[in-house]
């Protein structure tokens, strides 16, 4: 059960490292225009350098060639699937149109990077990291088309306008890190010591970023929004675990599939609330939908995984 306590270890870590920032931002020690700017960081800077360090010391090979296409089709099969799903829930409970939308999104794109990054990358190491970014890879390619497309107005859709935000720091890191391995380039010495402490910053950097993004949330009516509660226990725990089931039909090996279920069990992403306030859409639920998410994931995750390593 080494793996298990792996996780709850990895996940009380986040959980410290989310309160500090919850703290600081609730107390005004840090502002909310600071925390964004954290974000920026994050994104341009330590996370693609994480992504290119992480996967550039991975011995690649055919194995992980294989097992690489595999995660990207069935990657973007679940993302669909997480979609249809949370479509469905969206026309049962009869929301309005922005609530719908939003509500669809949350259900359909996780917290793939600031959360599931670090968690994966200490349960699985690089090769579970590279599999990681690639489930990240058909999750932003969605996020910045089908997303960005219902989230826009109807004057304002551009399909091919959200195409451009394809291009992003970490799918260059991606395709960087890629032609790297191909060529078996990699960072070292003291310059490759420098990346490897930027890029490892990324992980409590997140937390704290999450947790202060949490504390923007109005706590007053959140335990009435029912239809949250149920996106948790949907999104995070009933559709992993059809996942364990289906995939391991498919013999796609333990760690493929272990990344897979747990980057489709992660909480909801926390960049579809800057998305929401862009595009006028139902701000404030989806920020109660991301601090639900985030709180009852630090059980859920280690729930979902505790049943992988006995299903």
């Amino acid at each position: 059960m080494q793996g298990f306590e792996t996780i709850i270890n990895s996940i009380i870590k986040l959980g410290i490292a989310m309160l500090v920032g919850f703290v600081c931002i609730k107390t005004g020690y840090i502002t909310k225009e600071q925390n964004n700017g954290l974000s920026k960081v994050i994104v341009r800077v330590t996370l693609p350098i994480l992504i290119i360090t992480s996967l550039t010391s991975l011995e690649f090979d055919t194995q992980k060639l294989k097992n690489s296409i595999y995660v990207l089709l069935v990657s973007i099969v679940v993302v669909a699937f997480l979609f249809a799903v949370g479509t469905v829930m969206s026309k049962i409970s009869k929301m309005d149109k922005s609530r719908a939308i939003m509500h669809r999104c949350m259900t359909c794109f996780g917290n793939v990077v600031f959360m599931a990054f670090p968690l994966i990358q200490a349960l699985y190491g690089a090769e579970g990291l590279l599999y990681a970014a690639i489930y990240e890879l058909a999750n932003d390619t969605c996020l910045w088309t089908l997303g960005v497309y219902q989230m826009k107005s109807i004057e304002e859709k551009s399909f091919m306008g959200s195409i451009k935000n394809l291009v992003n720091p970490g799918t260059i890191a991606f395709v960087v890190a890629f032609v790297m391995m191909a060529f078996g380039l990699k960072f070292s010495g003291i310059f490759g010591e420098v990346m490897t402490g930027i890029g490892s910053a990324t992980t409590y950097l997140s937390m704290f970023f999450i947790g202060g993004t949490l504390a923007l949330v109005d706590f007053k009516h959140i335990y009435k929004r029912v239809w949250l509660f149920v996106l948790t226990a949907v999104k995070m725990v009933i559709i992993p675990i059809i996942l364990m089931f289906v995939l391991k039909l498919f013999n796609l090996g333990e760690m493929v599939t272990a990344v897979i279920v747990l980057q489709a069990a992660m909480p909801a992403s926390t960049i579809l609330v800057i998305l929401g306030m862009e595009y006028d859409g139902d701000v404030l639920y989806c920020a109660e939908g991301v601090f639900i998410t985030h709180l009852l994931g630090l059980l859920t995750l280690p729930f979902v995984y505790y049943l992988m390593s006995v299903i």
